[in-house]
């Protein structure tokens, strides 16, 4: 990851920071449920799940996030990927902003967008392009989806082509 990225080798500290910073920004908008996994091993996992609207009621969009790290130099935690999903579970829709080796190429940022989706199928039925994002920035794309009522525009995105040449 290059300088400026929220993700480039973060302490400790500031790793625990991020996640903290990230509960209370999330839990306002539903039903949290987190986990930091691996902080003693070389991998790490931060995962956060919302259940909107939350507050015992119905179920009406599902989000997880998850950002994976690795323990670089100096012990430092770099991120070796994320995938950040977001499920509108009364339209089976699903829109999902990935960072992760694509054919060979190391850390390519994508989406995933399925208007019908299946939930048995991981992956989604192709990658698109998309741009290196942070959590919060998805997470006010996917709000407002959910504020609108309105589903993602598949149509708007474009395939993702990967040179699997040089």
């Amino acid at each position: 990851m290059t300088r400026g990225s929220p993700f480039a080798g973060l302490t400790e500290r500031e790793l625990r920071r991020r996640s903290d910073r990230l509960q209370d920004y999330l839990d306002a908008w539903g039903d949290l449920t987190s986990r930091d996994v691996g902080a003693s091993g070389p991998r790490r996992l931060l995962e956060f799940a919302v259940d909107a609207p939350g507050q015992e009621l119905n179920v009406e969009v599902e989000l997880v996030y998850r950002e994976y790290y690795s323990r670089g130099a100096r012990g430092r935690w770099d991120i070796a990927k994320y995938t950040y999903e977001y499920l509108d579970v009364r339209r089976r829709h699903r829109l999902a902003y990935h960072l992760h080796d694509v054919h060979g190429r190391p850390m390519v940022p994508h989406a995933h967008c399925d208007p019908n989706h299946d939930p048995a199928e991981e992956e989604g039925r192709g990658h698109l392009r998309a741009m290196l994002y942070d959590l919060r920035e998805v997470h006010e794309i996917f709000m407002r989806f959910y504020a609108s009522g309105l589903s993602p525009d598949c149509s708007t995105f474009l395939p993702l082509v990967v040179d699997r040449s040089s």
